[in-house]
C-alpha cells in the first residue's frame, strides 16, 4: 500500500486480489454483528441512534451483500486501486 501526497490531495494505491478475498466468507458489518462495546456495554450505532449497517464503502460504493470485500474499499476486480482519499481544501496548497 502506498499513500502519496499530490497537488490535489492525498492519493492511495493498494494492490487488491479478488480471488484472495473470495477464499473466506464475510458478511456486512452491522450493530448485531459487532455486539456491544466492552467499557460502556452499549451497542455500536450511528450518531442518530439508529442501527449500524456498513453496506457502502469509503467512497459510497455499494458493498457485496453475499461476501463484502474486507477493509474500507469494495473491490469488484483484481488490480491496483488508485484513488484520492483526501482532497486539498479550497485555497490551500500542498
Amino acid at each position: 500500500m502506498k499513500l502519496k501526497q499530490q497537488s490535489d490531495g492525498w492519493h492511495i494505491e493498494i494492490p487488491l486480489d479478488r480471488s484472495w478475498a473470495e477464499k473466506q466468507q464475510r458478511q456486512v458489518v452491522t450493530t448485531d454483528l459487532l455486539g456491544k462495546a466492552a467499557i460502556p456495554d452499549l451497542p455500536y450505532e450511528n450518531p442518530d441512534g439508529s442501527m449500524l449497517r456498513l453496506n457502502t464503502d469509503y467512497f459510497g460504493k455499494q458493498r457485496s451483500r453475499s461476501n463484502p470485500f474486507p477493509g474500507p474499499f469494495e473491490a469488484s476486480q483484481t488490480g491496483n486501486l488508485q484513488a484520492k482519499v483526501w482532497p486539498v481544501a479550497a485555497g490551500q496548497g500542498l
